[in-house]
């Protein structure tokens, strides 16, 4: 996997710092590359894990370096600044690239009259297995949200599209106030009453979000998922799978 161009994208995916695009061009690269799908799998349980943290300790200062295994953090802030400096050098470097591909042309036209081997069979790579799934709300509020569950052969991706209405006086997202931003965050809970955290958003009154989370469990372990607040824990809407 280290000739990958997609190789240090796992770590980005994980964070959420690719666009909606690099998204799902990785994602169709995911489909086809089991190595680069491995390799995030490792790595979908982090925003889990960095949500049992509680912040007072994330912050605090230790009085020595404490390491940290190299495939955790470490790993995931080198893939994402080898990826920013990466696109850098290909932006540099793109007329070298031109120049050798001309130079290697020349050297191998005498060799372009012997008969080609015959393609490799095609092989139909699957499509990610989805569906879209609607959260019904648990206490009052223009909190209205969907979302795409997706199985994928490293556990489960889910897409949340969630918009805040303000129609007939509604209270605008959880809290009151018109102008006020409001943090959120999306949980799925296992078969065994386990909730993980598997992302973390703000909007506010009368704005719309698309927040992915991802989880190292299969569609079919997962029981519920829920919107709530991370002012007070309250549950603002849930569906079960």
């Amino acid at each position: 996997m280290s000739d990958d161009v997609y190789s240090d994208w796992d770590a980005a995916y994980v964070l959420g710092a690719l666009s909606a695009e690099e998204r799902g061009e990785y994602e169709r690269h995911l489909a086809e590359c089991p190595s680069c799908a491995a390799a995030l799998a490792e790595l979908a349980g982090i925003p889990g894990l960095l949500a049992t943290v509680p912040a007072e300790e994330a912050i605090r200062e230790t009085p020595r370096p404490i390491p940290v295994p190299d495939t955790l953090w470490p790993r995931m802030l080198r893939s994402a600044r080898r990826r920013r400096l990466r696109t850098r050098a290909a932006i540099g470097g793109g007329a070298v690239l031109v120049a050798a591909a001309v130079a290697a042309l020349v050297f191998a036209l005498p060799t372009l009259t012997a008969p080609l081997p015959a393609p490799a069979p095609s092989s139909t790579v699957a499509e990610p297995v989805a569906r879209t799934v609607a959260l019904k709300p648990v206490v009052p509020s223009a909190l209205r949200a969907s979302i795409r569950v997706v199985s994928e052969g490293w556990g489960t991706r889910i897409d949340m599209d969630c918009s805040y209405g303000l129609k007939d006086g509604a209270t605008p997202g959880y809290g009151g106030g018109q102008q006020q931003d409001f943090d959120y965050a999306m949980y799925v809970t296992d078969a065994r009453g386990r909730s993980i955290e598997v992302a973390t958003w703000s909007a506010g009154p009368g704005t719309s979000a698309e927040p992915s989370g991802t989880t190292s469990l299969a569609a079919d372990q997962i029981r519920l998922v829920e919107v709530r607040s991370t002012r007070d824990g309250t549950v603002l809407l849930r569906t079960s799978l």
